[in-house]
């Protein structure tokens, strides 16, 4: 590795006097010292390949790994053989006890592993070699208890992980360092010295590379830091592992972040008798934090283990390096002493050559505008940015701006980067982990991997997938949207319904096919642990919390979705159980709001509950009967409404109209105008609601046409604050009966006196509204409005497709008129 980084080239950097950094023999990689310390980065390719090379050279008594203590049960499953990564321990810890915050919340994070993560690397050469192993660390709730807000494992925006790699990236040091060597960031210094180079360098001379870095980055970090991340509590953790296994062991290898590596050596004295003595103050562990954490194994993605997707201890571009990792893994024949052309050396190379040609590859089955000779030019690019810039091979950043160079052609936009785009997915990667069939995992978990497979979904990709379901011709096709509406319900975040009936916002009720986009991802597989407290399988879990939810529901409207919800998931055994909730929620709920939106989801209950031939145990004709009784008391004085729910309250009138015209309801319909007519009757309306009542009235009895146009002269030929609502009265019947334009030959006309005799700031006023009304029709509908007021000034409708040409005058008049308001907006007059 370039001198740089070296001890003595450090003060150039740091401005550090000479003999102020010195690394203790006794933390240098020897093979004779009883407790090796190897530093690592996660899921770097250059540390797994020189530890499992320090393993098989070393070979410990004992392996130690920075990881929580409580995960060990867990190690047999991540060694196993039928377990793929990309994997994580999943950790949830419910603060029951108020111990983190008062809010008493429930917290969760991941400690993912990919082929090429040096701590499974560790697991896996010690389960080859039987050597022990274990992990050292604070568990998850311990560490969350002793670490500040807004620090460390509980900083906010970032994806919660266990590891902590944060810290030998964002320090003084690093940035003087990316300055001195001109190199970009963190990510582009750290590929070429440590994962480039360091393939190139011995194992004893890796680890002081890497000790030299990761001290100066932790001299480079403030004292108070390292308390308030909880890094000095889980050191103290650790130490006091460490110097408990030296009792029994006598050569143990430590494996952790680099920059804990120097903390705990200086925590441990060695004795007389060979062990270690921890000298730091022991760590108080609290009681019943164990008892309110659970952790699991799970299946993770290569896409939520790139650090560019907010994973802040992660590599970016996790598959690029999972296949310099595979060659090495090819190559890992070399002996000691070979030449430097044989082995690890040309892993970076073949990786670069292996992306540029599976993306020119992909490019030309998408018809992107890539050729061999473009890819074979990209090579030879990065090869020749390599040497540039003092690299041994190309790595991943020439392999990115070699790309972009030979594969876009002219300027660089979203048309012409579609080759760049494919390139990026293949780096980051698309696997999906699978873990073995002995691994624990909530039976809830164990259920819907079941029913995927019984459905034909696939779980093994992070592509998003599509279904169709013809859910009225198809028994399976019910059974398979009744699953995955409990999949949505839960919100685990796998399915979303795309097209179809939306039952619960009472759309498209019409429609007979379902179309389902799902995704997996490692969110899923969390949400589904976390309900896994709800029931042992989806229905189970469903039902639950179905449950739970109903009886905590306050209003008619929340109760009624929920219990179309439940329709939906096919759960309809317990809706006797909730008929007495349901009675007690009609009773006290005095929201005509909530009301009128229950009532017309009963209605629809009811229809369903017809259509599927299924038992009505919730006895919905009475329980619609003594809603609509009490939206009728509540009606008359609901025209005095405020602006501010004039929107929501002629949306509910229009679907209280529409509710009570269904076959199921047909009789409520008289008793409903005779309350609108009451409305009417009581004076002071809200313009709005007031056009929507008179329409449906209109509706119901063309009669009330007469009564609409005096009302209409009353706003629009009115003066000061009546001519001022005359929008808003608009929008309201256009809301409920925009046919009346067409069948009222004198209303039109209204219309445009109102427009003729409106003053310009006035109008202006009037604009927004009038615009709003005027939305309710159809393009071909206002195209016939269009015609009858060209009639009304002796026009024709093709004339107002036309319009005279601009004089020269009025043009320059613009442009002048234009710069004028240019200068006056750009000096914030």
């Amino acid at each position: 590795m370039e001198q740089l980084l070296r001890s003595q080239e450090i003060p150039a950097v740091t401005g550090e006097a000479e003999d102020t950094f010195k690394i203790p023999p006794e933390l240098l990689y020897n093979r004779a010292h009883p407790v090796l310390y190897f530093p690592i980065r996660h899921h770097s390719p250059a540390c797994s390949f020189h530890l499992k090379k320090a393993v098989r050279d070393y070979r410990p008594d004992l392996i130690l790994i920075e990881g929580p203590e409580n995960a060990d049960p867990l190690i047999p499953v991540l060694v196993n053989e039928d377990t793929k990564p990309p994997l994580a321990l999943y950790y949830a810890y419910r603060d029951k006890e108020g111990l983190v915050t008062e809010k008493k919340g429930d917290y969760k994070c991941y400690y993912p592993f990919l082929d090429c993560s040096p701590e499974l690397t560790a697991l896996r050469e010690a389960e080859r070699l039987g050597i022990p192993a274990r992990f050292a660390d604070l568990s998850y709730g311990e560490i969350l208890i002793g670490t500040v807000g807004g620090k460390g494992i509980r900083r906010e925006g970032e994806k919660q992980t266990y590891n902590d790699d944060y810290l030998l990236s964002r320090s003084r040091y690093l940035t003087l360092l990316c300055e001195k060597t001109g190199l970009r960031d963190f990510e582009e210094l750290w590929e070429k010295y440590f994962e480039i180079q360091g393939l190139g360098e011995s194992t004893e001379d890796f680890v002081r590379q890497m000790l030299t870095y990761c001290i100066l980055s932790r001299k480079n970090t403030p004292g108070e830091e390292l308390v308030e991340d909880g890094c000095l509590l889980r050191e103290r953790y650790m130490a006091e592992q460490i110097a408990k296994a030296s009792q029994d062991y006598h050569r143990i290898l430590v494996v952790t972040g680099g920059f804990h590596s120097c903390g705990l050596f200086e925590l441990l004295s060695r004795q007389k008798d060979g062990s270690y003595a921890y000298r730091g103050e022991p760590v108080k562990l609290h009681g019943k934090v164990r008892e309110q954490q659970e952790v699991y194994p799970m299946a993770y993605s290569m896409e939520a283990a790139d650090a560019l997707n907010g994973y802040a201890s992660g590599m970016q571009s996790p598959g690029f390096y999972h296949q310099v990792w595979k060659n090495l893994q090819e190559n890992e024949g070399q002996e000691e002493g070979d030449p430097p052309d044989r082995g690890f050396s040309g892993a970076y190379e073949q990786t670069v050559l292996h992306f540029l040609a599976a993306a020119g590859r992909q490019a030309r089955r998408k018809e992107e505008n890539v050729s061999s000779y473009d890819e074979i030019c990209a090579f030879s690019m990065a090869r020749g940015l390599a040497a540039l810039r003092g690299k041994q091979e190309p790595g991943l950043y020439e392999l990115r701006d070699s790309a972009v160079s030979s594969f876009i052609k002219g300027e660089r936009n979203l048309s012409t980067e579609g080759a760049i785009r494919i390139l990026k997915e293949l780096v980051t990667g698309s696997q999906v982990g699978r873990l073995c069939k002995d691994a624990a995992r909530p039976p809830l978990l164990s259920d819907f991997e079941e029913q995927c497979r019984g459905f034909g979904v696939k779980l093994h990709s992070s592509l998003e997938q599509e279904v169709v379901l013809e859910i009225f011709k198809k028994e399976k096709h019910l059974r398979m949207s009744r699953f995955l509406y409990r999949t949505e319900f839960l919100a685990c975040g796998f399915a979303r319904r795309k097209k179809g009936a939306d039952l619960v916002n009472r759309r498209d009720q019409n429609r007979i096919r379902e179309i389902w986009s799902y995704k997996w991802s490692e969110q899923v597989t969390a949400a589904l642990i976390d309900a896994s407290i709800s029931g042992g399988t989806m229905e189970e879990a469903a039902r639950s919390l179905l449950h739970s939810r109903f009886d905590e529901s306050a209003g008619c409207k929340e109760a009624a979705e929920l219990l179309v919800k439940g329709f939906l998931m096919g759960l309809y055994e317990e809706q006797g159980e909730m008929r007495t909730h349901l009675a007690e929620v009609l009773a006290a709920d005095g929201d005509f709001f909530s009301l009128t939106q229950g009532f017309s989801q009963l209605l629809m209950l009811l229809d369903l509950q017809d259509l599927y031939q299924i038992r009505d145990a919730l006895d919905l004709e009475q329980m619609t009967d003594i809603c609509f009784q009490k939206i009728i008391q509540l009606l008359p004085s609901m025209g005095q409404v405020g602006e501010e729910r004039q929107q929501e309250c002629m949306e509910s009138l229009r679907l209280l109209y529409q509710a009570a015209g269904k076959s199921n309801a047909h009789e409520r319909r008289p008793v409903l105008m005779e309350a609108l007519e009451t409305l009417l009757g009581r004076g002071s309306l809200n313009p709005g609601v007031e056009g929507t009542v008179l329409g449906l009235l209109y509706g119901y009895e063309g009669g009330y046409g007469k009564q609409i146009t005096r009302a209409a002269q009353g706003y629009m030929q009115g003066s000061g604050e009546m001519l001022s609502k005359s929008a808003t009265f608009l929008r309201g019947l256009f809301f409920t009966a925009r046919d009346f334009v067409f069948a009222s030959s004198e209303f039109l006309a209204l219309i445009d006196g109102l427009l003729d005799r409106l003053p310009g700031e006035e109008f202006l006023k009037l604009l927004p509204e009038l615009r709003l009304a005027f939305s309710y029709f159809t393009p071909l509908e206002t195209d016939r409005i269009a015609g009858r007021a060209a009639a009304l000034h002796g026009k024709k409708k093709s004339d107002l497709l036309t319009g005279g040409a601009v004089s020269p005058g009025e043009y320059a008049y613009g442009e002048a008129l234009d710069a004028y308001a240019g200068e006056r907006m750009g000096k914030g007059i």
